[in-house]
């Protein structure tokens, strides 16, 4: 049995509501990543981002996206797990 603590957020895991309650969050954090021009692929509790980097200033959006995803990470206190994020670039060559 674990121990008895006060929660100030989160829903009991295995609880019914519990799944609702997650997209109820998840589904905002597309909202947001959208309105920088990020393309977001969901599946459970995982984020996909993509985005077609041609210049600076599609640069300069990816990270004002990714300030953004981290602003509503530490407002709904749903912390990235870091050790779990990877980057692919995929380089086209046109001749």
């Amino acid at each position: 049995m674990s121990e008895i603590a006060d929660l100030i957020s989160g829903v009991v895991q295995g609880s019914g509501i519990g799944p609702l309650m997650f997209l109820t969050y998840i589904n905002e954090l597309v909202s947001v990543l959208e309105q920088h021009n990020i393309k977001v692929k969901l599946f459970a509790d995982d984020v996909k981002m993509h985005v077609r980097i041609l210049d600076d200033l599609d640069v300069r959006s990816l990270q004002s996206a990714l300030d953004a995803l981290v602003q509503w990470s530490d407002a709904w206190q749903l912390p990235i797990s870091i050790n779990k994020c990877c980057i692919l670039n995929i380089y086209i060559s046109v001749y």
